[in-house]
C-alpha cells in the first residue's frame, strides 16, 4: 500500500479473507519466468507495497533474501507476525514508495495488485520509479502491474460481500474520466479476534495511467524497458487490456 496511511487502517485487519482467493505462489512462479526469460539472476527481492506479506513470504520460502516494503504500519505489523509464525527471517520497513531507500540493494523490486496505481500524481510515480532505481543493483529488474481499474471493477452504485458471523462489506465505485481518477467507498462491519464487532469506513482512489506515459517515466528515471504484457501471461498487451504487467531493467549507460 501507498500513498495514505489513513486507508487500510481498519481493513488490514481482515484484508486477508477479502484476498484468500489469490494465488501467490503463482504470481512468484510468473516473475521467475519473466526474469528467466531476459537472462537475468536474481538472490535479492525488495517486494514494495506488501501488505499483510501474503506476496512476500514466498519469495523468502524459495530462498531468495526478502524484504518487504509498505506505508502501512498495521499492515506490516500483521505480515511480521505472519512471517515470525511461519519461521521465515523476512524484513519489512515502512517507506513512502515516493522517496524509500533500502538498508541494502536488491536484484529486483517487484510491485503488484494496485500498488502503483494509488499513487495519484505522475509526478510522484516519477519519484516513485527514481527510488526504486536508487536502489537496485546494476543490470537488477523492476517487475510491475498498473491496471486500468475501470476495466476491472466496472462503476456501479452499490456492491456487498457477506461472510455470516464474520464481515460485511458494501461498497460503491465511480471512475472521473478527465482526472483519470477511480474511487471506491467502503462501508461495513467486521468481528476483531476479541469478539467484537467493528464499524468500517474508508474511501481509497486509484490513478489510471497511459501505457505511454508509464514508458516515458522509466526511460527518464534511467530504465530500459524489456517488455510489457497481459498480466501473468507472455501475450503483448491491448487496448482492451485491464492490467498490464511491465518489466525493466537497470542498465549501465552505453550498454
Amino acid at each position: 500500500m501507498v500513498d495514505d496511511t489513513t486507508n487500510y487502517e481498519k481493513l488490514a485487519l481482515f484484508y486477508d479473507q477479502l484476498m484468500q482467493g489469490i494465488d501467490y505462489e503463482a504470481w512468484v512462479s510468473y516473475v521467475e519466468e519473466l526474469v528467466a526469460k531476459f537472462q537475468g539472476k536474481v538472490h535479492s527481492v525488495a517486494d514494495l507495497a506488501c501488505g499483510t506479506g501474503n506476496s512476500t513470504i514466498p519469495w523468502a520460502k524459495r530462498g531468495y533474501h526478502t524484504i518487504g516494503v509498505d506505508l502501512s504500519a498495521e499492515m506490516l505489523d500483521i505480515a511480521c507476525r505472519k512471517a515470525v509464525r511461519q519461521g521465515y527471517g523476512v524484513k519489512f520497513q515502512q517507506c513512502d514508495l515516493c522517496c524509500f531507500r533500502l538498508d541494502q540493494m536488491v536484484d529486483l523490486a517487484v510491485c503488484f495488485q494496485d500498488g502503483l496505481n494509488y499513487i495519484l500524481d505522475i509526478n510522484k510515480l516519477a519519484a516513485a520509479f527514481q527510488s526504486v532505481f536508487a536502489n537496485l543493483y546494476e543490470e537488477g529488474f523492476f517487475i510491475f502491474d498498473l491496471n486500468y481499474v475501470p476495466r476491472l471493477f466496472p462503476q456501479s452504485n452499490e456492491d456487498s460481500v457477506e461472510e455470516p458471523g464474520e464481515y460485511s462489506l458494501a461498497w460503491s465505485t465511480r471512475y472521473d474520466k478527465q482526472a483519470q481518477l477511480w474511487e471506491i467507498k467502503i462501508t461495513g462491519k467486521f468481528k476483531e479476534d476479541r469478539g467484537e464487532w467493528v464499524d468500517l469506513e474508508e474511501t481509497h482512489q486509484e490513478k489510471v495511467y497511459d501505457l505511454e506515459d508509464v514508458l516515458s517515466l522509466l526511460i527518464n528515471s534511467g530504465f530500459t524497458l524489456l517488455g510489457t504484457y497481459q498480466a501473468f501471461t507472455f501475450s503483448p498487451p491491448h487496448t482492451g487490456t485491464p492490467r498490464i504487467v511491465y518489466i525493466a531493467q537497470k542498465t549501465a549507460p552505453g550498454k
